[in-house]
């Protein structure tokens, strides 16, 4: 699982090598499942906890962000691409007009990106940026 993060100082997470540290403990520590209540599985709440702390202030969405660029984010963080959304939205020129703006995504699109790619589907319903 590699080497712990040391928190006999408690701490939070100061930097993206503590965060990558953290993450990749919490992998090892779901990958062990560990019973609730033992020392692996407090460590695990508590990483958890530190982990979701630095991502709400370092990637924060606050709405800001339209659906295209959670679907380009989500893309990348998983290694695909672009052309591997025409399966899921229908086509080459589905993707296309997804991305031009010029169509927003059906209740089934939203339904397969949030399956295949576990984005929660209020992100990926437009919003009126008018208002």
């Amino acid at each position: 699982m590699g080497k712990q993060l040391d928190f006999s100082r408690p701490h939070v997470l100061r930097d993206e090598a503590e965060y990558d540290a953290a993450v990749r403990e919490i992998d090892g520590l779901l990958d062990a499942d560990p019973e609730p209540g033992s020392d692996e599985y407090e460590r695990l709440e508590f990483l958890s906890v530190l982990v979701q702390a630095y991502e709400d202030v370092r990637f924060p969405l606050d709405g800001t962000m339209e659906p295209r660029d959670v679907v380009d984010f989500m893309l990348e963080q998983k290694g695909l691409s672009r052309t591997d959304l025409a399966e899921w939205l229908g086509g080459r020129s589905r993707v296309s007009e997804f991305y031009n703006g010029r169509r927003t995504l059906s209740i089934r699109q939203i339904s397969r990106l949030t399956e295949n790619l576990g984005i929660p589907a209020d992100l990926l319903i437009a919003r009126d940026r008018k208002g």
